[in-house]
């Protein structure tokens, strides 16, 4: 017989009641996230706007119960990042600060690295609308965001799937680039 049984599973119980909120308020900030980009790249400024405003009251309550299952809110953080990083480059031309965005080191890093699909995404709608100016600077902005981050090498466990991020911000580049080219020769 284990002694306070009954209050262990109730402690238990309530851990894995939290986990379940995490996981589905992740869920609910990752699919508004993708939603609010949809809507960038549609040009419905209007509405990211109000989602935005929404997904950062949602990531309030993710930061209010995650302690202890980061690890399950992880990709929130990310998109989250990726989301505002995206709506400020569309909007000011600049990426805002980690302390701006309120989030660690490896959450930002992440989403901001992430944000180069996207950025790729606008640009090449901008060369499809005939804008080359302001597709070439998305491309200078993705490679300012590449270059930055070109140094940095830690392990995985630090800064999980940084490495192939990069690998895939440095396809990404080449890509755009040789648009560019094509549409100048």
């Amino acid at each position: 017989m284990i002694p306070g049984i009954k209050n262990i599973t109730q402690g238990i119980a309530k851990l894995q009641e939290r986990q379940d909120k995490v996981m589905a308020t992740s869920r609910a900030v990752v699919r508004l996230s993708g939603e609010a980009m949809a809507n960038m790249h549609a040009k419905k400024y209007k509405d990211v706007k109000k989602q935005l405003a929404l997904l950062s009251r949602q990531l309030g309550n993710l930061k209010k119960i995650e302690a202890g299952f980061e690890y399950y809110s992880m990709q929130a953080h990310q998109e989250f990042v990726e989301a505002n990083v995206l709506y400020s480059i569309i909007t000011t031309g600049k990426v805002p600060s980690m302390a701006q965005m309120k989030e660690s080191e490896v959450n930002y890093l992440l989403g901001v690295m992430d944000a180069v699909g996207e950025l790729k995404r606008e640009c090449f709608e901008e060369l499809r609308e005939g804008n080359t100016k302001k597709a070439k600077a998305y491309y200078e902005t993705m490679k300012g965001i590449y270059d930055t981050t070109l140094h940095m090498r830690f392990a995985n466990s630090v800064l999980p799937n940084f490495r192939k991020k990069q690998d895939v911000a440095r396809i990404q580049l080449e890509s755009v680039n040789a648009e560019l080219l094509r549409l100048k020769a």
